[in-house]
């Protein structure tokens, strides 16, 4: 509990690393560029930042939970960023997909003041993480995972040490590889069992206990059978999100010469829907396309009738 923990980027993960981390007793500084988002935190018991530097000047170990390579430089060598606040010692733990080179910079830069960068993605959607069912896949020194790991412990499940410096990435594309492929399956098999007169309910129901289940079906599958994507109540991440992911996982299998046609195959539903202006809906959206080839579309669905005061 005595670590000082520092969050930059409180969205809907780094919020919920944040929220979970006051719950469990820790001292949190966070900082974000949209002021409602550190007033969330601070509301939850957290402390505001005034910048990422700030953070790092009251912290033992930093959070980052950022969108890009850009974001990340940004954060981290930008005029307020953490490197203008860093000390010996501190500990930051990325936990962003973003591509390996891009960690690596930002640790070579954190290293002139001697803090150290550790490349630790998460594996989990925003809803795993708000109650912390999500595992961090730490790599770099063990050392410095051993002095951070109580602090993981208080917002995830799961806690890794899984070797040296970027090999945190190179999991996360592997396990995120096999989401974008199970999810593809998963809606050829919907496409199929309304194609053939299968009910959706029934199917859904016989799956679970099945060996043809999966954690990804598990937590996407109720939006792909009941065709909502949209809401942000349940989406699970962003059609977008997971494109980006994917682009970063095909370029890590071009550079080790890897053969992948299954990923690949998946990846066409994606853009597909992209291309139908789903961006901004959850990944399982990729059903649609499938209905659409077989010519059985849902139904849209009518409005809900608002209740009369």
């Amino acid at each position: 509990m005595s670590l000082r923990v520092g969050i930059v980027g409180l969205g809907i993960m780094g919020g919920a690393f944040a929220a979970n981390l006051v719950k469990n007793g820790f001292e949190v500084t966070g900082f974000d560029p949209v002021k409602a988002k550190v007033n969330a935190l601070v509301k939850a018991g957290g402390k505001a930042g005034k910048s990422a530097a700030d953070v790092a000047r009251k912290s033992d170990m930093i959070l980052t939970s950022l969108t890009s390579p850009a974001i990340l430089d940004a954060v981290v060598t930008g005029k307020n960023g953490i490197l203008a606040g860093a000390h010996k010692g501190l500990i930051v733990l990325e936990t962003s997909t973003l591509g390996i080179d891009a960690k690596e910079a930002a640790r070579a830069a954190l290293a002139t003041k001697g803090a150290i960068l550790m490349d630790s993605p998460v594996s989990g959607a925003g809803k795993q993480a708000a109650t912390g069912e999500i595992t961090v896949m730490v790599s770099g020194a063990k050392k410095d995972f051993n002095k951070v790991k109580p602090a993981l412990e208080a917002f995830s499940m799961l806690q890794y040490h899984v070797g040296p410096f970027g090999d945190g990435m190179k999991l996360k594309m592997l396990i995120n590889m096999l989401i974008s492929v199970h999810g593809a399956a998963f809606a050829e098999a919907i496409t199929l069992a309304r194609a053939s007169g299968i009910d959706l309910d029934v199917f859904g129901e016989v799956l679970k206990k099945s060996a043809g289940n999966s954690r990804v079906i598990e937590y996407r599958g109720p939006l792909m059978l009941a065709d909502e994507y949209a809401d942000p109540k349940v989406k699970t991440a962003d059609l977008t999100v997971m494109i980006k992911d994917n682009n970063l996982i095909e370029d890590y299998a071009k550079g080790n010469n890897a053969p992948v046609p299954v990923f690949q195959a998946s990846m066409f539903s994606a853009y597909a829907a992209l291309a139908q202006g789903y961006g901004s809906e959850d990944p399982g959206v990729v059903t649609r396309v499938y209905e659409q080839m077989a010519n059985i579309p849902r139904k849209k669905r009518a409005p809900a009738k608002r209740k009369k005061k």
